[in-house]
């Protein structure tokens, strides 16, 4: 594929994505990527096919759907990774697919994927931990904060890497409902009313529209469920 052509190819998937409030705008994304000419075989392609179907998994109305999904994203990702393994988003969005997979699929290969996630992650964190608004740092410590004990979960090290990310990003409003949720687990109420406080008073970033809108509303809940209990 010419230089001109996975320009294109690759603006027009972009742009699709970044409007991805919009019914339609992602799956037609992965139209235009998987319908490049040679996209197998190209790295800006595959990492991109992996984030789109991170985001159509999470938003999938039914547990079956959601892991078809990031069981594809997965096979993207790993594409990706293996096109060129020495950046980040490849390691990223692979990650992220297998976290989320992981959540919704139990037994071993749930944990198989909650182990791989964890790999990809850290390995995501030491070639850029800044990438997508802290991302990697972002997605690691959610998985700390949510995985078994006996699976290497660990919530202060979850909190640490969290604290991390916001120290990078400390307006993304994934971050702090990921912060603030972990704060209501452990009888941190004043930290997570905080954090939900500035989910609401952030300005909202263009390109984080769709989760900005989305978080606001769940932490005005969370709030709500604070301040009468």
């Amino acid at each position: 594929m010419p230089t001109d052509e996975l320009l294109t190819v690759v603006g027009r998937a972009d742009e699709l994505y970044d409007h991805r409030a919009r019914p339609g705008t992602v799956r037609e994304s992965v139209m235009v990527l998987s319908g490049a000419r040679g996209a197998s075989d190209r790295y800006e392609l595959q990492w991109r096919l992996a984030r789109a179907f991170f985001f159509l998994g999470q938003e999938a109305g039914s547990r079956d759907s959601s892991v078809e999904l990031y069981s594809t994203g997965i096979a993207a990702g790993e594409r990706a990774v293996a096109l060129n393994g020495e950046r980040v988003e490849g390691h990223f969005w692979v990650g992220v697919n297998l976290a989320l997979f992981a959540e919704v699929k139990r037994g071993i290969r749930g944990v198989r994927a909650l182990r791989w996630a964890r790999k990809e992650l850290t390995k995501a964190v030491s070639i850029s931990e800044s990438y997508h608004d802290a991302g990697p740092l972002r997605v690691l410590g959610r998985l700390m904060h949510k995985a078994p004990r006996i699976l290497g979960g660990n919530i202060t090290v979850g909190r640490e890497m969290l604290e991390r990310a916001l120290a990078l990003a400390p307006s993304n409003a994934v971050t702090l409902m990921y912060a603030a949720e972990l704060a209501i687990q452990t009888g941190d109420r004043d930290r997570a009313a905080a954090l939900l406080q500035r989910v609401l008073e952030s300005s909202v970033d263009p390109a984080w529209e769709f989760e900005s809108n989305r978080d606001r509303a769940s932490a005005r809940s969370l709030l709500e469920q604070l301040s009468s209990s």
